[in-house]
């Protein structure tokens, strides 16, 4: 099935005749049942071939381990610490007493009158 979802489909760029198309389909039908059949078996449902990568005993143990790994980084180097003050998220300086960003409107109106005060 990954054919039909690249780029140009099942022909790959190319026209397809009438006879070929319908061997293909009627194959798919014929392993329809036994895909059916594995998957009821297993007990996993593999509707896309993305689903088939992602399902692997590798692929989960990687997964498994890179969770732990994250976990364990987490732990150590927390990036939300608990503190009462004020954290630059982009340059991560802390703020002090002198921090009036919640008076920016009153700043701006002394600022331009500063401004319109040296022409």
């Amino acid at each position: 099935m990954k054919n039909l979802k690249t780029f140009a489909g099942l022909t790959h760029g190319r026209g397809v005749s009438d006879s070929t198309l319908a061997r293909w389909t009627q194959g798919m039908t014929a392993l329809q049942h036994i895909c059916y059949g594995i998957e009821e078996f297993s007990g996993v449902d593999l509707t896309s071939s993305d689903q088939h990568l992602k399902i692997s005993d590798s692929r989960v143990q990687r997964d498994n381990d890179d969770c732990r790994k994250m976990v364990e980084w987490f732990k150590h180097y927390n990036p939300f610490p608990e503190t009462s003050n004020l954290i630059s998220l982009s340059t991560g300086f802390a703020g002090d007493s002198r921090i009036n960003c919640h008076m920016v409107k009153e700043e701006g109106i002394i600022g331009i009158k500063r401004v319109e005060g040296s022409f």
